[in-house]
């Protein structure tokens, strides 16, 4: 499991966009699961889980924006990568 300590061995751009998910969905405690995702999904497949996740009305969602977009980046990204 990576930690914060070896984030240099992330780009520049990718731990720019992990910075961006948890800001948005105010959960900077996933930030390694964020850098994951930026990794291993395409941005844009990313940006449209998380626009998605912020369009849903709060009251709508079960446990809160950060657990569904981890669900949903998890479900989508099967589909899409069945190979990992």
């Amino acid at each position: 499991m990576d930690t914060v300590e070896n984030m240099e061995q992330y780009t520049d751009n990718e731990i720019k966009l992990a910075r961006e998910i948890a800001y948005t969905l105010h959960d900077e405690d996933s930030i390694i699961l964020f850098l994951q995702f930026a990794r291993k999904y395409t941005e844009t497949h990313i940006r449209d889980v998380l626009q998605k996740v912020m369009a849903i009305d709060e009251s709508k969602i079960k446990k809160n924006r950060a657990a569904l977009f981890t669900y949903l980046m998890k479900q989508n990204g099967k589909q899409m990568y069945p190979r990992n």
